[in-house]
């Protein structure tokens, strides 16, 4: 081979010595050459970089025999190679091809013009091959290389990703993600604006559309935006990034994507009947999607989307292209009929561009295929009522998977204590929450891609129109109030949409999801009943509200400026829940669950609770709230007991607005009761210590709220003289706190249910 055949890289080193090298890896590869029957050791060289930092160079012929000699690439079973070994170790080493006609194929790195072609080798990055990296396998990697492309045209496999058009530009833009529908918009502009790094020059520039009339007021750069779909094209050779609009040109040209034309075109729609005046500070932005396919009569499998800066104004540069022409003071779109004579001027070839890489801002559909979140079901309208420290938290998950179309409302405002446990940060103290949540929800967006309404108000408060409004308009209602007014009154409307409620408890070590049916045929007074029966009887019921300070509802700690509760524990349970009301509002069943961590280890434990049907009825001026899971209990517990009577105490609560009792739980008889086929005198031994345990583990909520027992067979479960002098009784000792008194008689077919209120 003659030494005009290559490209001089890098300065002669005379000895053809290791301890000529400075790179322990260049030592290496040089011993692995020398052991090869592949690889003959041309010579030595030195490449002196611009960080005054020196790298190695050991120059080898690389014989093939794996190459075919009449591949139609035309790579040689002879190669001369630069093995390239620098002082930076994060860098990877090279393999530059030296001989100057060295076809260009594809799968090569990008090079400065006139540069030897490096081969792109590796497709995961250096920090990962080096782990495994020896020279040995670099070599292979070589020989691999060579006779793979030479043989199928590519080094991919055949069902590997198409190749790209274009090397990675170091510049990018990020354009906004309803792009293609504000551009055609005739009252927008497309404004630029550098992005300052903290440290090195700016690389990346944000695409943003402002109305015309205000872009003299921001600090932005205008560029007006020409955006080109071209025809597709095989994909094959990377093509080196051009310098100016005439190497555009030919790169496009050569892969039959007419440019000059479709540019031409673009700029005329560009240019109404009034014309354009020149603007010295103009400047354009070109932008084009490229169909790439596999072969030639292949469909098109993914589209290549490019831009470059165009350092000219719109007028200057439809001039050139024989697109436009000036008339007085103003530039005029020429047909396109009789343009041809116009366009014979070469000087629209040297118009300098900057090619950036082109970027998207994330949109609903792209988070939700990143999210797993299913569209069909995304797009529905909900209402989070409730954005303290958990609503807040959650609020955000959802925005950042584009699930659901959100009002926030709540009436409070962020109070410096906030701060520990709150999404809003020291900037958001005063502001109200549903403010500033909208704003961190909005803001995973660009400008108003992503909307969220708010009502800074009680989602109780009826005689707000907004709130009537948002709530008769949704499909969802989420509370994360934590108050005890929200679920029992939104559970009595029927105007409401389907219902959850979401909470943690106290501790912060547990929280709790009640997720009402589609039907809304057990709604959330009754789930909150269920949901205490579930702590009384359950073990993991005796620890779950650990902590609590005897408030009236067991989420209320959150509220608390001295309860310690890190925002750790909030996140952790807020992405529990999150997920999984996601999830479930799919579903069309009721659903009740529990989660519980381990503060120590970080385990989490979910319990599932049973749902049962509600049962309702009205006592005198009262409504009684039930359920089957209660009615099942006490015909078990009768039946376990005949012949004998039996009977114990009822557990529940009493909502004095809503008029409402909320029997929760039955106890049995105490073992000092009295029993037998014909009656049944409930004892008390151990009762106190009972109610007590119910108390501390419902926070209080639950209680003492009446008397049962039980008839024997064949006997009606409808009051005896007994009875009712029974219940005349406990009303009167139940008046002196203003409660009612309810018995309640299982007989053996059905129920019945009392109600008495001095």
């Amino acid at each position: 081979m003659s030494s005009e055949e290559f490209i001089p890289f890098g300065e002669l080193v005379a000895a053809l010595d290791p301890d000529s090298l400075a790179q322990d890896g260049a030592k290496k590869i040089l011993l692995a050459c020398q052991a090869s029957k592949d690889f003959e050791i041309v010579e030595l060289r030195r490449l002196n970089l611009d960080d005054r930092s020196i790298a190695d160079i050991v120059v080898v012929d690389c014989i093939n025999d794996q190459v075919p000699t009449r591949n139609q690439l035309g790579i040689k079973v002879r190669e001369r190679l630069a093995l390239v070994f620098f002082a930076d170790q994060t860098k990877i080493p090279e393999v530059r091809a030296l001989r100057k006609d060295f076809p260009i194929a594809p799968h090569l790195n990008d090079v400065i013009i006139g540069q030897p072609a490096s081969l792109c080798l590796y497709s995961e990055p250096w920090s990962a091959i080096e782990r495994t990296w020896t020279p040995q396998k670099h070599l292979q990697c070589i020989l691999w290389w060579l006779s793979e492309t030479a043989r199928k045209g590519t080094a991919h496999q055949i069902d590997q990703p198409l190749e790209r058009i274009y090397f990675d530009s170091p510049f990018e833009i990020v354009l906004p993600p309803d792009f293609d529908e504000k551009i055609n918009n005739k009252n927008l502009a497309l404004a630029l604006q550098l992005i300052n790094p903290s440290i090195g020059d700016p690389k990346v520039i944000r695409g943003i559309f402002l109305p015309k009339d205000q872009m003299k007021k921001q600090e932005v750069m205008h560029y007006i935006p020409l955006v080109l779909i071209l025809p597709p094209v095989v994909h094959g050779r990377i093509e080196r990034l051009p310098d100016t609009l005439g190497e555009l040109h030919e790169q496009l040209e050569s892969r039959s994507a007419p440019f000059i034309e479709n540019l031409s075109d673009c700029i005329r729609r560009k240019v109404d009947e009034n014309g354009l005046t020149h603007n010295k500070d103009g400047r354009c932005l070109l932008i084009f999607y490229l169909p790439v396919k596999r072969s030639i009569d292949a469909e098109p499998e993914r589209y290549e989307t490019r831009a470059f800066l165009i350092l000219r104004d719109l007028t200057v540069l439809g001039e050139t292209t024989g697109a436009l022409t000036k008339h007085e003071d103003k530039f005029y779109a020429i047909p396109t009929i009789g343009s041809n004579d116009r366009t014979q001027s070469d000087e629209w070839k040297h118009s300098k561009i900057i090619p950036v890489d082109v970027k998207t801002t994330i949109t609903k559909q792209f988070t939700r295929n990143s999210s797993f979140v299913k569209s069909d079901s995304a797009d529905f309208k909900g209402i989070l009522a409730g954005v303290g420290a958990l609503g807040s938290a959650i609020g955000e998950l959802w925005a950042k998977e584009a699930w659901g179309q959100w009002t926030l409302i709540d009436p409070d405002y962020i109070k410096p204590h906030n701060i520990v446990r709150h999404a809003a940060k020291d900037c958001h103290i005063g502001h109200f929450k549903v403010d500033v949540v909208k704003y961190l929800m909005e803001a995973n967006y660009q400008n108003d891609y992503y909307s969220t309404a708010v009502i800074p108000d009680s989602v109780t408060n009826d005689n707000n129109h907004f709130v009537k409004e948002a709530i008769n308009d949704a499909n969802f209602l989420v509370d994360a109030t934590t108050t005890l007014e929200a679920p029992r009154d939104l559970s009595r409307k029927d105007d409401v949409p389907r219902l959850c409620s979401v909470f943690l408890t106290p501790s912060g070590c547990g929280s709790v999801l009640l997720l009402e049916d589609a039907a809304r045929k057990v709604r959330l007074e009754s789930l909150e009943a269920q949901y205490y029966r579930a702590i009384i009887e359950a073990g993991w019921g005796a620890t779950h509200l650990a902590g609590h300070q005897g408030s009236l509802w067991v989420g209320a700690g959150c509220r608390d400026v001295s309860i310690v509760l890190s925002n750790e524990a909030v996140l952790l349970h807020a992405a529990t829940l999150a997920r999984q009301v996601r999830l479930l509002r799919d579903q069309t069943e009721s659903c009740m669950r529990v989660w519980n961590s381990d503060p120590g280890t970080g385990a989490i434990v979910a319990q599932e609770i049973p749902v049962y049907e509600t049962v309702r009825m009205i006592r005198a001026a009262w409504q009684v709230i039930w359920d089957i899971g209660i009615q099942e209990k006490l015909r078990a517990t009768r039946e376990a007991r005949l012949p004998n009577e039996t009977g114990g105490v009822v557990l529940g609560y009493i909502d004095q607005k809503l008029k409402t009792i909320y029997v929760v739980d039955v106890l049995p008889a105490p073992p000092d009761s009295d029993a037998d086929p014909t009656g049944f005198t409930r004892g008390v031994d151990g009762l106190g210590a009972s109610l007590q345990e119910v108390a501390r583990r419902t926070a209080n909520i639950v209680g003492y709220i009446g008397e049962w027992h039980s008839h024997p067979p064949s006997v009606s479960a409808k009051p005896s003289q007994t009875d009712r002098c029974l219940i005349k009784k406990l009303s009167e000792i139940l008046a002196q706190d203003g409660l009612p008194a309810l018995m309640l008689i299982v007989g053996e077919a059905e129920f019945s249910l009392s109600v008495r209120e001095i």
